[in-house]
Parts: C-alpha cells; structure tokens; sequence
C-alpha cells in the first residue's frame, strides 16, 4: 500500500531506526524490507536503517525471537526514545507483560500503514516529551523570577513599618503566577499628621509597571505640606493611565488617608480589593466601595470619598483578591480576625500566609496569583481630638 500524499510528521530531519535483531540474515531482511516501505511513504531520504550494535538511536526495532529480549527491554531507557517489538505474522501476539516493556508492535512482514502509525506515534511521544522539558523549563524560570520579584518587593515594603505614631503596620506579600501584581505602601506627610495606606492589585504586568511608574513619580505629592485628598490622587492616576489600559487593562485600588487628629479615614476603594474594619470586640464590617475596577472607561464622576473614623484598638485589614479567595472569603475570614484579635498584627499576616500555603500542591512555590495584605493597629492610647467630618 502506497501513500499518496505521504505524512508531514515523516518529514522530520533525517532519523535512524536501529534493528536489534535475532541473527544477520533475518535482519537483513527486515532492513531492506523497511528501505522499501520508508521509500513508499515519501520519507526517502529522512530515515536510515541500521543495526542497534552499529548505530544506536532513540527508535529501536527490537526481534521478539531474541533470546534475551525481554531483559534487554527492561535494561532500556526509554525516555525520549521509543521501543518497538517486531513479531513474526505466524507466532502469537505477545502478552500483556510483554506489551508493557514496549511502546507498540509491528507485524512482519511489515505493512505500509502500520509502519506509518507507529513512526507518527514515536514522533508525536518524542514532541510530547519535548514540550513537558520546555514547559518544565519555563515553569522553573518564572518561578526564578517571581522569587527575585519578591525578594525585591520585600526589600522595598518591609513587612513592618516602623516609626508611625499611634499605629501598628504590618505587611505581608507572596508572588504569584498570573499575570499582572499587586503594589502595596504606608508613607506619612511631612507633618506626620496624615498616614497614607494604599493598595494596588493591577491586571497585567504592562498595567503594574506603568501604574508603578505614575505612583512613584506622585507619591510626593500624597506626602507634601499641601495635601492631595485620595479622590483627586485617583482620578490623576487615571487620567495618566488611560492610554496604557487600553481596552482589556484595569487595577483594583484602596487609597486611605489617615487624619492624626482625629483618626478619621477618608478613603477610596475600587475593584476586587476588600478592607475589613475589625473593632475591639472583633466584629468586622467591609468597608463599603466605590465601584468596580477602574479601566479606561473609568469616570471618577463627583467626589464621593467614603470616610470612617477609627477608635482606639480597631484594626484595619486590607487583603488583594489573592488573599479573600485563597483563604476562604469574607465568612472565613472574619471568624480569623476574631480568633487573632488579641494577638500582633505578625500573628494575622502569618496565619493568612498559611492558609494560602497550605494549599499549594506538593512541589508547588507561588500561588495562583499575587498575595498582599496589610494589617493596621490603632493604639488603645490614642489621643483624638473631635472629628473635622
């Protein structure tokens, strides 16, 4: 039986097929057989028979009349490589035990079709296997980049702020693998009577650097003498980022401003970003948002900035997406700020970072997406004054 139009996976770069056959005359006759049935399917060319003794390679025609051919079929390596056994039309099928020491049989005398089947199957498994090591390769090349992407970021936004009059900071972020990041920051005016906290969660890495770019060129301006109020901050940002987002492109954002008189917290909160307002006694209540993610539909509209004014020994909580899913949602989550409540705010980040550890697969290093939380306390000695509205 003749191909007509041959097989494109034939057409690969020349290819040899080693025969390990019983004696010299029958490999001879199986070799030149072969010759023939490579020269019918259009591979002229592509394939050299040779003997396994002579030429070794990674597609082996092994003789099952070889006295010993089931110990060296135990014997072989056949990763990357494909073993075939090659019975006679008279004997009997191999068994079961037998077929799982080979990758497939072929029947002599030898037919157009079946060589053509088992030649693709070889190439398709050797493709295959290519694909797991690049895939394996790339996986293990993100994974290098995620861990200096941490490692970066960790050295930029130290896990606890120190230095803050009347509050307790603490950070914690873990790098994940799709796509995009999260930023996150506490700075004080100049005065040191605002703390900015702010939260970024963006939807691709070309979104995160230039949203990066804008935040640290304005960030000046959040600190100065003159304070910019978190609505105008946004609309900024967004006004900068328009052509960058793009039609698919959008971030998640918390900006609070913290007023050292009085504690109270102007803020505004976009996307999929949760804030949890933890009081004293433990009940939490998500701060209300002001809408969805902003794209480059966004309209900032009128001001609207959400305000809440914090008492001596609430705690504020700030968790990107990566965080709320991994541990659980919103129920989960507020029975775990209860339980910590009397504890540090390193009790809470850590106990947050189990819960997304915990179920990563074995051999797994960064969850599904980037992890960033933020933990405030307010002393229980504060001194506030009335609040300015």
């Amino acid at each position: 039986m003749r191909s007509q139009e041959g097989d494109e996976s034939l057409k690969k770069k020349e290819s040899i097929i080693s025969l390990q056959v019983r004696d010299p005359s029958r490999e001879a006759v199986w070799k030149s057989e072969l010759k023939i049935l490579l020269r019918s399917l259009k591979g002229d060319g592509s394939f050299r028979v040779s003997s396994f003794r002579d030429e070794p390679s990674d597609f082996v025609l092994i003789d099952a009349a070889h006295p010993s051919w089931r110990d060296w079929a135990r014997d072989f390596d056949r990763e990357g490589k494909s073993l075939v056994l090659g019975v006679e039309e008279s004997d009997f099928l191999p068994s079961g035990s037998d077929l799982e020491l080979v990758d497939d049989v072929l029947v002599h005398p030898f037919r157009a079709a079946e060589v053509m089947s088992v030649l693709r199957h070889h190439f398709k498994k050797i493709e295959t296997e290519q694909v797991m090591e690049e895939s394996l390769a790339a996986l293990k090349d993100l994974q290098e980049a995620n861990t200096a992407v941490e490692r970066i970021l960790m050295e930029k936004t130290p896990k606890r702020f120190t230095g803050l009059k009347g509050i307790r900071v603490m950070s914690k972020h873990l790098s994940g693998m799709k796509p995009g990041g999260d930023y996150f920051d506490v700075f004080e005016s100049e005065k040191k009577d605002f703390a900015n906290f702010l939260l970024v969660d963006s939807s691709s890495y070309g979104v995160s650097a230039a949203l990066l770019g804008v935040l640290l060129s304005s960030s000046a301006k959040l600190s100065g003498s003159q304070p910019v109020s978190p609505f105008q901050w946004i609309r900024t940002i967004h006004e900068e980022l328009k052509a960058t987002l793009g039609e698919e492109g959008h971030f998640s954002i918390f900006l609070g401003r913290l007023n050292r008189r009085d504690f109270s917290l102007h803020y505004q909160l976009y996307g999929s970003i949760e804030v949890f307002l933890v009081n004293r006694e433990g009940m939490s209540t998500a701060l209300e948002k002001n809408g969805d993610p902003i794209d480059s539909r966004f309209d900032a509209g009128s001001e609207g900035e959400k305000v809440v004014v914090l008492q001596p020994k609430d705690r504020l909580v700030l968790l990107s997406d990566g965080f709320v899913a991994g541990s659980g949602g919103r129920s989960r989550l507020t029975g775990l700020f209860k339980e910590k409540l009397e504890q540090d705010p390193f009790s809470l980040v850590t106990e947050l970072a189990f819960q997304i550890k915990s179920q990563l697969s074995p051999g797994e290093t960064f969850p599904g997406e980037d992890c960033s939380a933020i933990v405030i306390d307010i002393e229980g000695r504060v001194l506030r004054l009335a609040p300015t509205g």
